[in-house]
């Protein structure tokens, strides 16, 4: 069951399918859960579930209680009941219809909020509504085609979409990048509003502004645009660094044996590399549909989830190697595996900005890693004694 202290947090630029893979690899998180999967997961309206809830399902149907939270994924996805915690749910169409105490997290084709949702909101979908009793209690987040928010949000909103119809009370600044932004009748803003279009935004007699009210034309935004690549390439680096970080301090050995793996058998690794590649997600998909047939399709998820973790892991393994290849050609032998994976991760997430080679650069990467993450796991023992 979720702390108070998680259900307190703010939302990470994180997106759905990410967190999904994340929350099933944690045996913590499922230690104290509930699972549902079927064609139908239904719970009941007199049902009281005192744990977190993971529903799988063409349609899962939440009409009761639940005290955790919920992370629900299928066709459908409707809640009417009460959720104590917060909400994650992937589907072609979403409706929330009754209170979330927590934060709602919703990636969804047709997404309708029709009910309070007391902390942030973090929601992707092709048309998404957020009706007038969508009182939202702390931030929105949204991408989406065609977006309407007509429910009041007591923090800022901060959208990406293609229309974007504001129709209700915002309590702090308005950030958006749109091809559309009306504010209808009804739209209050008590911050700022800060838009990115190619035209101004249509305002109805009586929708105000408060604040500033500031349109950026792609042209302007020219100017921003070195600092917001800075942020996105110190971003990408702070997060694959605090992963080796971890590979490194929790699992020193195999770091080194896979780092030893990449650079003694580079071309085995590659072959290894490609065949995990192509071959891993048709695995996951025959498991899916033969699950769905025969029970057990979620094994597929976990598939795929492993798949996520090794992809990542690919980046700070090459990047330890790339870091001591630069390092003995200054003559610094033998440095930390930390200071290794810093000066490699740099080099890597550098290549990665550049047109066309960047991509390049991250297909060998995790085609190399891939590879020599097997190697290690199956026979990289041998090569660590050989090393050594």
């Amino acid at each position: 069951m979720s702390t108070k202290a998680e259900r307190h947090r703010r939302p990470r630029a994180s997106w759905l399918p990410t967190m999904l893979v994340l929350w099933a690899l944690v045996p913590g998180l499922a230690s104290a859960a509930v699972f549902r999967s079927g064609e139908v997961v239904q719970v009941g309206p007199q049902e009281v579930i005192d744990e977190d809830l993971y529903a799988f399902g063409r349609t899962v149907n939440i009409q009761g209680t639940v005290h955790g939270d919920v992370i629900a994924a299928g066709e459908q996805v409707d809640i009417s009941g009460t959720v104590e915690g917060d909400v994650m749910a992937a589907a072609a169409r979403t409706h929330i219809l009754s209170p979330v105490r927590g934060s709602l997290r919703a990636a969804s084709s047709e997404l309708t909020v029709s009910a309070p949702v007391g902390e942030d909101a973090l929601l992707a979908a092709g048309r998404l509504q957020l009706t007038p009793k969508a009182q939202v209690g702390r931030d929105v987040y949204l991408t989406s085609g065609d977006a309407r928010v007509m429910g009041p949000v007591q923090g800022e909103l901060r959208a990406s979409a293609g229309t974007l119809t504001l129709g209700a009370p915002v309590g702090r600044d308005v950030h958006a990048e749109v091809g559309t932004l009306r504010l209808a009748e009804g739209a209050r803003i008590h911050g700022n509003l800060s838009y990115r279009s190619d035209r101004d935004a249509q305002l109805v007699s009586g929708a105000t502004v408060s604040g500033k009210m500031e349109r950026l034309t792609p042209e302007h935004a020219q100017g921003r645009g070195f600092l917001l690549g800075l942020y996105f390439w110190a971003r990408s680096l702070i997060g694959l660094f605090a992963l080796g970080l971890l590979l490194v301090l929790l699992f020193p050995n195999f770091a080194r044996r896979a780092t030893t793996v990449l650079r003694q058998q580079p071309l085995p690794s590659l072959g290894w590399g490609i065949a995990l590649f192509v071959g891993i997600p048709i695995a996951a998909a025959l498991v899916f549909m033969v699950g769905l047939l025969l029970g057990g399709w979620w094994l597929g998820l976990f598939i795929l989830a492993l798949y996520a973790l090794a992809l990542a892991l690919c980046f700070p393994v090459v990047g330890m190697l790339l870091g001591q290849w630069l390092l003995e050609r200054f003559h610094k032998t033998g440095a930390h595996l930390v200071v290794t994976l810093l000066v490699g991760l740099v080099l890597l997430t550098l290549a990665k900005l550049v047109p066309i080679v960047g991509g390049l650069v991250v297909l060998a990467t995790v085609l190399f890693g891939l590879g020599a993450l097997l190697l290690a796991i199956v026979g990289g023992r041998r090569i660590a004694v050989a090393s050594a």
